[in-house]
């Protein structure tokens, strides 16, 4: 029975260097696009405070790609509305995700 113990105890179980959880966690988010999905999330949940109440009635969050927000806009006219506050909605997204997370904003 000692001698299972000792050769159980001579196993590196981790496998090389010990690295830190968050580094760790931080992997799996990005690989599995997780981090992306939780901030499109985020950004959809606090949409009003993002665009105002004057413009949520025509634009919608899509999705996040690559760090950038794709919006639908009801028509022409909002979209080019939405293209001249396209710096602002930037700035707004990550405030509100407390990290520079939204590079661009894509209207569709």
């Amino acid at each position: 029975m000692e001698n299972f113990e000792k050769k159980r105890r001579k196993k590196n179980v981790c496998g090389g260097d010990l690295t830190d959880i968050s580094v760790l966690l931080k992997m799996v988010l990005d690989k599995n696009n997780i981090s992306e999905d939780m901030t499109f999330k985020a950004i959809s949940e606090g949409f009003e405070s993002i665009v105002g109440t004057l413009l949520l009635p025509h634009v919608k969050p899509v999705q996040m790609d690559k760090n950038i927000l794709v919006l639908k806009a009801a028509n022409s006219a909002w979209k080019q509305e939405l293209f001249l506050q396209k710096k602002a909605i930037i700035d707004k997204c990550n405030l509100v995700l407390g990290k520079p997370a939204v590079r661009d904003v894509r209207l569709i």
